[in-house]
């Protein structure tokens, strides 16, 4: 089966997903309740088939405290941020939430109005970064779950080269097109049910929900 098929599954597995909690109808608990189990989904995904790499005697690198990842632009959807934003307001003390909010308007300010090549270039750390462990990893979106890396010294010399010409992380494909396709599969059915959504460097969709307030219910509505 090529690429192109095993895409159009999980494009297929994403949509079906969404369409069986929120067919019977749209509301702010069933909405987080499918996007949680299509996290659970990847995640198991995921787990299966980094059994299969060390089995096949091709670890991946990623462990906890390894955050050279954490330092470039991550992207995410409407849906994604407002449940991290959910995550954070029911579980984070208010003292953090400020200082994360405080992080999303510093590294805005420096990717907000410039493409992708040169939101590349920024080496800045995810706002929800602390002593190199993500304080959000439960909600983390789906670009964070998929990013694993066959090779720390890639990721390292990506961190390093600061988004000059360079060899790119030794990233596995397979994640990489599971979790977009399911995510954007998810986001078909969504738009189906009247709910349009945006793509955004994840710090600055997080500043904009919390300054204008918004939430599951509001986005609904």
């Amino acid at each position: 089966m090529d690429q192109k098929e095993i895409g159009k599954i999980f494009y297929r597995d994403g949509y079906r997903l969404a369409n069986q909690h929120l067919a019977e109808g749209l509301s702010a608990e069933k909405l987080k309740g499918a996007i949680k189990a299509m996290y659970e989904a990847v995640d198991g995904l995921l787990e299966a088939f980094l059994q299969r790499t060390g089995s096949d005697g091709k670890p991946a690198a990623c462990k906890n405290g390894c955050a050279f990842c954490c330092f470039q632009p991550v992207y995410a959807v409407t849906h994604e941020m407002l449940f991290l934003k959910d995550f954070i307001r029911q579980n984070i003390p208010q003292n953090k939430q400020d200082s994360f909010m405080k992080h999303s308007r510093e590294k805005s300010l420096l990717t907000l109005n410039k493409s992708m090549e040169e939101q590349q270039k920024i080496k800045f750390a995810c706002p929800f970064l602390e002593n190199s462990s993500c304080r959000v990893y439960e909600a983390r979106p789906m670009a964070c779950r998929i990013y694993l890396s066959s090779s720390v010294l890639s990721c390292e010399k990506d961190y390093m080269d600061s988004g000059r010409k360079r060899d790119k992380p030794e990233l596995y494909e397979f994640p990489l097109q599971a979790g977009r396709m399911l995510n954007e599969g998810f986001v078909s059915c969504l738009k189906q049910l009247g709910l349009q959504s945006t793509e955004l460097a994840l710090e600055q969709g997080y500043a904009s929900l919390v300054t204008m307030d918004q939430d599951f219910e509001s986005w609904i509505g």
